[in-house]
């Protein structure tokens, strides 16, 4: 397996086929517990509002883990090793999920307390996820958005068949396919280059929340998005069976969400060339605003699959543009590439769903789920407005350039003339 050196010479690392097993395996994964587990803390017994705080501890405890995690792949370029080792231990707490409780308090605290543990020992399998993907793609954008898309198709992929045993046999099938997947995605992690980037940097507090300090903009929005998807990922389920969907019927529209996405991540260089971070950001936003908005008015649990695609429009144009924005050496800085993805996860998968289950899983239980839709979906258009008003002046009066779009140009390998799109974003984010 090549490594750092060679990575330094310019050479691809990795086969891209081990690339797309690696988000296959971890999307197939993740599927079998990030949406169903709503459903089994439902069978439990517990409200809305108890399974909104379940997982939203979980996202403060990732968040909080995310940093510490990352920034130590980057100071000891052992990202690889660290997720291996992460995924193992993670495992113990999950399954001690499958352990029956009351509902009452004891049982609530039972179930937080090995849903926590696995949030915390299993961070890095989602937080240095893509920032393992883009090293074993030598950081380009389009070899990274043709990996990507076997993510997609692994999430649709298993919820399909994962619903309809969940139908027959129950939720014991969630253990057993979590341990199955756990193993393939070992063995896919084991391929992945060891370390996420080549280059040492300043590790330390000061210049990993700099990243953020200077994109505030851009993080703060993405963090209200990410309240707004967290909204979907744990809550629509809740309003489908309160809708009286089968299980199955939940498992197809996660399967209808990934539609859209196969195409998007397939040109996720031509999209960036041609419109830019900001302009993608938006779109994927006005895209979630009409599908939340349609959750609100939905009248029979079915209809769910007839907005599901719109799922590729707000996820993979949002998450190619984050990542593409947060890889710049401008924006994270030499040496922090886990770091900077780390802090883009913690606000899209962290802060922002916390925001999003507390306060959605007290709209449930006060107002029903289909005016907390309304409510969310009202809470992103603007927050859309905003950013687009705060970041205009600096995107308009300049266009991308191709240069911005490889990571690898930008590390050297072709020294580009200028900028134009990174540089004023910079020296806007810089200004907030």
């Amino acid at each position: 397996m090549l490594g750092v050196e060679e990575l330094s010479q310019g050479k691809s690392p990795i086969d891209e086929w081990r690339v797309k097993a690696y988000y296959f395996a971890s999307f197939t994964f993740f599927a079998t517990y990030e949406r169903y587990a709503t459903l089994y803390f439902e069978a439990d017994g517990f409200r809305p509002s108890e399974i909104g705080l379940l997982i939203a501890v979980r996202r403060f405890l990732q968040t909080v883990a995310t940093p510490p995690w990352n920034a130590l792949a980057d100071q000891t370029k052992k990202a690889r090793s660290i997720q291996l080792a992460c995924l193992v231990a993670s495992a113990i707490p999950f399954l001690a999920l499958s352990a029956p409780v009351h509902h009452d308090s004891k049982g609530l605290i039972l179930r937080g307390l090995a849903l926590w543990m696995f949030s915390l020992l299993g961070s890095p399998s989602t937080s240095m996820m893509d920032a393992v993907a883009l090293a074993a793609c030598d950081q380009d954008a389009q070899r990274w958005g043709n990996a990507r898309i076997y993510g997609a198709v692994g999430w649709g992929m298993a919820h399909l068949p994962l619903g309809l045993l969940f139908d027959r046999f129950g939720f014991g099938v969630m253990f057993v396919s979590f341990v199955i997947s756990a193993i393939g995605l070992f063995g896919a992690t084991w391929g992945m280059p060891e370390a996420c980037g080549e280059a040492e940097g300043d590790v330390s507090l000061q210049s990993i929340f700099g990243i953020l300090r200077r994109n505030v903009a851009f993080f703060g929005n993405i963090t209200v998005l990410g309240a707004g998807f967290a909204m979907v990922e744990g809550m629509l389920f809740l309003l489908l069976q309160e809708m009286k969907a089968s299980t199955l019927l939940c498992g197809l529209s996660v399967v209808a969400t990934v539609i859209f996405e196969l195409p998007i991540f397939a040109n996720a260089q031509f999209l960036l060339e041609r419109f830019g971070t900001r302009r993608l950001v938006i779109a994927a936003q006005a895209a979630w605003v009409v599908r939340a908005f349609f959750y609100s008015q939905m009248s029979a649990a079915w209809m769910v699959l007839l907005v599901e695609p719109l799922h590729g429009v707000t996820f993979a144009l949002a998450w190619t543009a984050a990542i593409d924005f947060v890889k710049r050496p401008e924006v994270s800085g030499e040496g922090l590439e886990a770091s900077a993805q780390g802090l883009l996860t913690a606000c899209f998968h962290g802060v922002g769903p916390i925001i999003g289950l507390l306060g959605g899983g007290v709209l449930f239980d006060s107002l029903g789920g289909h005016q907390s839709y309304l409510i969310f979906a009202l809470g992103v258009l603007v927050s859309g407005w905003i950013y687009w008003i705060q970041t205009s002046d600096a995107e308009l009066q300049h266009s991308p350039s191709r240069e911005a779009i490889s990571l690898s140009n930008a590390l050297g390998k072709q020294t580009p003339t200028a900028e134009p799109e990174s540089d004023a974003e910079q020296d806007h984010f810089a200004k907030a």
